[in-house]
């Protein structure tokens, strides 16, 4: 799966974001009812879990302060107590995604962000304009 962030391009990767060594979101494309499908843990900036979606599904989301919707073209969650947007995925040719916004925490309370221009992972790291092949891997935010 091609993803891009910004004006990254992520190709050939598995769909998965690794943060700290974990799983932290998976981008799978289901074929039998093709669809996108999201798997992500939702973190404050203190690094705790406030909400679990699991293939388009809450499995934890107390109170709803998340709200997660989906059409044929987006995947999109949002924080309804912050107003922001958590992740938004867009279909894209060939099974790619585009990512054209995102704010998020890990599980250790670092942030990630995506705009139109670039994508932020804490002060470790921006990337602007990259073109990598993942070689069928996983994305690993740096530490």
């Amino acid at each position: 799966m091609n993803i891009q962030l910004g004006t990254n391009t992520l190709r050939n990767t598995n769909g998965t974001f690794l943060a700290h060594g974990k799983e932290q979101i998976r981008i799978e494309w289901l074929e039998e009812e093709k669809k996108l499908a999201l798997t992500m843990g939702v973190f404050m900036p203190t690094g705790t879990e406030v909400a679990t979606l699991k293939n388009n599904v809450w499995e934890t989301n107390p109170n709803d302060r998340f709200l997660f919707t989906s059409t044929a073209e987006t995947l999109k969650v949002e924080d309804t107590t912050l107003k922001t947007v958590v992740m938004e995925i867009q279909t894209a040719e060939d099974q790619s995604v585009k990512i054209p916004a995102a704010k998020f925490y890990t599980s250790k309370g670092t942030l990630s962000e995506v705009s139109a221009e670039w994508w932020r992972v804490g002060n470790k790291m921006e990337l602007t304009g990259i073109d990598t092949d993942l070689e069928g891997g996983a994305i690993e935010l740096p530490e």
